[in-house]
């Protein structure tokens, strides 16, 4: 009787062996991570009088408005029919997300006098990825713009 009982005993460690092998199996697979490669801006009609004074804000990981574009600069002159490059606005950490992850992009126009405007803003999503080119439409305070961006495998 007690060679049953072994073997039952045997028996039963192995199937839970084999189930906490599934369990196990079954945890978060790491986040995969993606980023969004800024391509460029088009201005189909400014904001303002002359022209507008653009500058584009990532909203990140933790909720913050973290400003990605012009690189350097405080902000980028843009004027109707105005195409510019944002690549230099590329290397802002704030851009990395994983690919279950959305970031908002807001594009504002500054002002010296009063509060900056808003000129529009758009999602962004890690599932995006694939390196298609995504144009999207941004509308605010009079302002129409066109956005171009690719979500990359990193």
């Amino acid at each position: 009787m007690s060679r049953s009982i072994a073997r039952f005993a045997a028996a039963t460690l192995l199937a839970l062996g084999g189930v906490a092998g599934v369990a196990g199996a079954a945890q978060a697979e790491p986040v995969d991570y993606v980023r969004i490669e800024l391509l460029e801006l088009t201005c189909h009609q400014q904001s303002e009088g002359d022209h507008d004074e653009a500058y584009l804000k990532v909203t990140d990981a933790n909720g913050n408005q973290v400003k990605v574009w012009p690189g350097s600069l405080k902000y980028q002159t843009m004027g109707t029919n105005y195409v510019r490059s944002m690549e230099d606005g590329n290397g802002n950490a704030a851009l990395v997300l994983g690919k279950q992850q959305a970031r908002t992009l807001t594009l504002w126009d500054y002002d010296t006098t009063s509060p900056d405007d808003k000129l529009g803003a758009t999602l962004a999503t890690g599932s995006e990825f694939g390196g298609e080119v995504q144009y999207r439409s941004l509308e605010g305070s009079g302002g129409v713009y066109t956005i171009a961006y690719r979500v990359i495998d990193i």
